[in-house]
């Protein structure tokens, strides 16, 4: 199902949900846990396979960036934490991947953003 498929009242305890343990889930995805958590964020924007720009930006910079915004539910049913996207993983053709969630980012975001 799609988050706009809940009944309201399932919408409103799954927006509360989210917009409680943002920070976690925001940290969790893009940073990690634990002795391999990412202190750093590095992009490159390649196009045609020439290098057209990049950025190295600290953890708690790319964090502040993709944690600063609203949790809502989107038109076509996804979930929007802030800057992140969280939807149900599809097109596995029948597989049970098909259960689990894929969070969409725009890295380049960090690349304009100063």
């Amino acid at each position: 199902m799609f988050a706009n498929e809940f009944a309201e009242s399932d919408q409103k305890i799954l927006l509360d949900f989210l917009n409680q343990n943002k920070t976690l889930i925001i940290s969790d995805i893009l940073k990690g846990r634990g002795q391999f958590a990412a202190e750093w964020m590095l992009v490159i924007l390649k196009i045609d396979n020439k290098k057209i720009d990049w950025a190295l930006k600290p953890i708690n910079f790319v964090l502040n960036h993709y944690g600063n915004g609203d949790v809502k539910i989107t038109d076509k049913g996804s979930f929007k934490i802030s800057r992140i996207t969280m939807q149900r993983k599809g097109g596995d053709g029948g597989r049970a991947t098909v259960n689990m969630l894929q969070f969409k980012i725009n890295p380049c975001e960090i690349i304009t953003k100063n």
